[in-house]
């Protein structure tokens, strides 16, 4: 479990480049929920679910080896639960349709 915390941020820090559009939600900026989807091998995806601490990688949870209908799901469970959490002072979400394909050795 502790691995797996520490590989989270090295994984989202790429989504965080990314995010930095005026007006947009950052996945850096504190009360942030983020729940971003990425391309595994196999034609499989990860979903990396979590809260913003202000920290250029925050930590978060993820699971893997999803199918695609799988991580859609998961990913509208975690949308229903950013839209009802006062927690989340903004939502930062990455589909499917979003992630990049997979590349060997990254």
């Amino acid at each position: 479990m502790t691995r797996l915390l520490l590989l989270v941020p090295f994984l989202l820090s790429a989504c965080v480049e990314g995010a930095s559009q005026p007006g947009q939600a950052r996945m850096d900026q504190v009360g942030t929920c983020f729940a971003v989807v990425t391309a595994e091998e196999g034609g499989t995806y990860a979903l990396a679910t979590g809260v913003g601490d202000g920290s250029r990688a925050p930590l978060g949870q993820r699971l893997t080896g999803l199918s695609a209908a799988g991580v859609d799901a998961a990913l509208a469970k975690e949308r229903k639960i950013m839209d009802i959490n006062p927690e989340c002072l903004a939502i930062y979400v990455k589909d499917r349709s979003q992630a990049a394909p997979f590349k060997p050795g990254l």
